[in-house]
């Protein structure tokens, strides 16, 4: 296993424990609410707590692991700093052979130090309120890219793409 694998299968059990959590306590409150005679109130924390997931299942159409891996960090951490992320990509990323002719092993080291570059420069913005982030994803000649975008209200903060390509030689 490679140093990102060892961190990404840690961070990924950091996350499930962190699910975890939030969920046995959003548990508690809806139980609270109804318990309190207030089904309007469970039902509206319901909808909220749904809503949050959705990039989290588009991530997990991604059929390439490495990826997903690293993306789901990436949104959850991103998350995690009060930052609402978005992630687009190409239909035909969702299959498997698509990864066949796009993906390389040696991505993963640099797509998870490209992630870790963009989160450096979300934490020096959290003190701003209403950041966004949308993450693209790019099919390419023989690999792919990855947009980053960091926004507040009303302008980019940042905006950087990484490319991967296959070497040709």
């Amino acid at each position: 296993m490679t140093d990102v694998e060892t961190v990404l299968l840690l961070e990924l059990l950091q996350w499930y424990r962190l699910q975890r959590h939030d969920f046995l306590n959003h548990c508690q409150v809806i139980m609270g609410n109804i318990q309190l005679n207030q089904p309007e109130k469970a039902l509206a924390y319901m909808r909220e707590m749904l809503s949050v997931p959705e990039q989290e299942q588009k991530i997990a159409q991604i059929s390439q692991p490495h990826l997903t891996a690293i993306l789901l960090s990436f949104i959850i951490r991103l998350r995690q700093g009060g930052i609402k992320a978005t992630l687009d990509f190409p239909e035909e990323m969702k299959q498997e052979a698509f990864w066949q002719d796009h993906w390389r092993k040696d991505y993963a080291d640099a797509l998870y130090g490209y992630t870790r570059e963009c989160l450096e420069v979300s934490s020096r913005s959290i003190q701003l309120k209403d950041l966004d982030a949308e993450i693209i994803l790019y099919d390419e000649l023989g690999g792919l890219s990855c947009q980053f975008i960091l926004l507040d209200e009303e302008n980019v903060l940042f905006d950087r793409m990484a490319k991967f390509m296959i070497d040709p030689r």
